[in-house]
Parts: structure tokens; sequence; C-alpha cells
């Protein structure tokens, strides 16, 4: 028993006293330095954003692009919820799917380039500036979204119908190059 315990100790030893030793060797002979580019050099270099971002501080809109961005997917989901709040009307989500799919087996749900938008009232003010809103979508969906949307808040129709919490039960939501 004791020799087992001994030979324990005698490894850990052996092992911390190799990490001591290596903790104090010089560092590598190779490094990996900045160097700086020349002018010629730099006009070699072309690249372009794939994101704007803009700010109205007139209509509070403030606004995030992803162009060049494909996203491909085919998800299922049991339950997504988003915005629950008195609207003025009842308490309740904006949205409320259950039994989501997103795209199909033969086919994904493709999105070509994000957005992400804010509105505001008073944008210059710190002290009184409110978000009214958050917008997450695509201005080029292609593909099939079915849910039982218990409740649905959003633009469909490329925009053409707007819904506030409306129940649309069972249904499958179809676009080709629309906004969602």
């Amino acid at each position: 028993m004791y020799k087992s315990a001994s030979r324990k100790i005698g490894i850990f030893l052996s092992g911390f006293i190799l990490m001591a030793w290596l903790a104090f060797l010089p560092a590598p002979l190779y490094s990996a330095e900045p160097l700086e580019l020349t002018d010629g050099e730099m006009a070699d270099v072309y690249a372009s954003g794939f994101s704007t971002f803009t700010r109205d501080d007139v209509t509070g809109i403030m606004r995030a692009d992803f162009k060049g961005m494909d996203l491909r997917t085919w998800t299922e989901i049991s339950s997504l919820k988003m915005g629950h709040y008195n609207n003025g009307t009842t308490t309740g989500w904006d949205n409320d799917w259950t039994n989501v799919s997103l795209g199909s087996t033969g086919a994904d749900l493709v999105a070509k380039g994000l957005y992400v938008e804010m509105k505001f009232t008073n944008p210059t003010d710190p002290a009184t500036r409110q978000l009214e809103y958050l917008r997450i979508g695509t201005n080029d969906l292609t593909g099939t979204i079915s849910a039982n949307f218990n409740s649905f808040s959003g633009t469909v129709d490329n925009g053409v119908t707007n819904m506030s919490r409306a129940n649309l039960g069972a249904a499958s939501i179809s676009t080709t190059n629309g906004g969602f």
C-alpha cells in the first residue's frame, strides 16, 4: 500500500519538476511580429464590407444591413414565442408559433441578406429615448415557413399584408424572393 502511494507521489513530483523546468526555458527562437506594409503593398489590397450601418436621427431609425450573406436552413422548432406585452388591447404574444418548420426536407429556407432595424422616439436625447420596435428580417426569402400560428405579427406578401397578433391556425407561408 505504501509502495503504491510512494509511486504516485513520485510521478506527481516528477511531473511538477518537469513543468517548473519548462516554465524557465527561454522563449522560442521564432516570432510572429506585425510588419508594417509599404504604400505599394497597401495599394494592392482590395476588400469590401458585407454590411452597412445607417442612423437617421429625424426618423429615429437605426439599421444594419448584412448583404452578401446567404443563409440556408431546414429547422424544426416545437415552440417559438416573441414579444409578450400589453399592446393597448390585450396582453399576449406578438408571435406564438408551435410545430414550426423553417424549410422542408426537400427544400431549404433561403434568406439572402439580413437586416436588423430599430426605431427610437427621441433618438438624440438619452434621458427620454425609448425603443419603439426591433425588426429582424430579410428582403429576399425563398421557401416555406409552416407552423400552427396561434399569434402572428409581421408582414407577408412582400410587405403588402401587415398583421398584428393574427391567429392564422395551421398554415404554410411560402415566398420566392420576398421580404419577411
